[in-house]
């Protein structure tokens, strides 16, 4: 399953996606990953939770953050969550076609049963908007 959460900045996606996270690391009977582009949740979040700092490796569109989350899901077995905060940024071009994107990782995560969540910076959406592919 793939899910996303779209809004202009400052409607709190990253608060909503730090509960859901926590929330779900409470319930997972696996491992739950939660990936930012800055540690700024690092104290936020509690330690059963492994933040990924994203601005540490050299990804570059939407090609190199997929076969990164792939390579994570390939890494860890136990695997069930992961969270992806500033999906935007991270990607960093504007010539994604986010929807591809969102295609590739639900064809995959059908076939890993692990699941994605994405919060989506959107200046067009002025309010939160919940979505799953």
């Amino acid at each position: 399953m793939v899910e996303y959460i779209t809004g202009i900045n400052g409607t709190g996606k990253t608060r909503i996606m730090c509960e859901a996270c926590i929330n779900t690391a409470n319930e997972s009977k696996g491992n739950v990953i939660f990936v930012d582009n800055s540690d700024k949740l690092s104290t936020y979040l509690p330690s059963n939770i492994r933040l990924i700092n994203v601005s540490d490796f050299a990804i570059e569109g939407a090609t190199a953050f997929c076969g990164f989350l792939v390579g994570l899901c390939a890494g860890d077995y136990d695997l069930t969550d992961v969270f992806v905060d500033s999906t935007v940024d991270i990607i960093n071009n504007n010539n994604t076609d986010l929807d591809d994107f969102f295609d590739i990782l639900t064809k995959y995560s059908e076939k890993t049963g692990v699941n994605f969540h994405f919060a989506v910076c959107d200046k067009y959406s002025l309010e939160l908007l919940y979505q799953s592919n």
